[in-house]
């Protein structure tokens, strides 16, 4: 029973793979077409970027830089970035409102970059980190 359900998924790949050929070998006027082909596909890249980056690389990303930010900011205004009294002292003043706001700030800005880079190039690891491509 199984081998017969096996052999006709496989038919209806092959033969869903010799309908979408033509469609693929037409010239610049298949631009709708190949549209057609690859919105699906891009439309789950996207929205799997965004959730990726948006859900977990995003506010890790934002949070860490915002932390350090708030962090030195806090301990120049006590005196001396460099110096280790205003830096522990700085920590849990500016380093945890610089790691919330940064992580709802990497929500937001992971969600996009996430979207746009998984549309334009679906699945690619750019499309799931917030760095910018080389």
């Amino acid at each position: 029973m199984r081998k017969k359900t096996l052999g006709r998924f496989a038919l209806a790949a092959v033969l869903f793979a010799s309908a979408t050929g033509p469609a693929l070998a037409l010239d610049y006027e298949a631009k709708p077409i190949m549209w057609c082909i690859q919105a699906p596909f891009r439309t789950v890249g996207a929205v799997t970027g965004a959730a990726i980056c948006g859900g977990i690389s995003g506010p890790i990303d934002d949070g860490y830089h915002w932390f350090l930010k708030g962090t030195q900011h806090v301990a120049g205004k006590f005196g001396d970035e460099e110096g280790a009294g205003q830096i522990a002292a700085a920590v849990p003043i500016g380093g945890s409102v610089g790691l919330v706001l940064g992580s709802a700030h990497g929500v937001y800005r992971g969600f996009f970059h996430g979207w746009k880079k998984g549309w334009e190039k679906p699945f690619s690891r750019w499309s799931y980190i917030t760095m910018e491509e080389r």
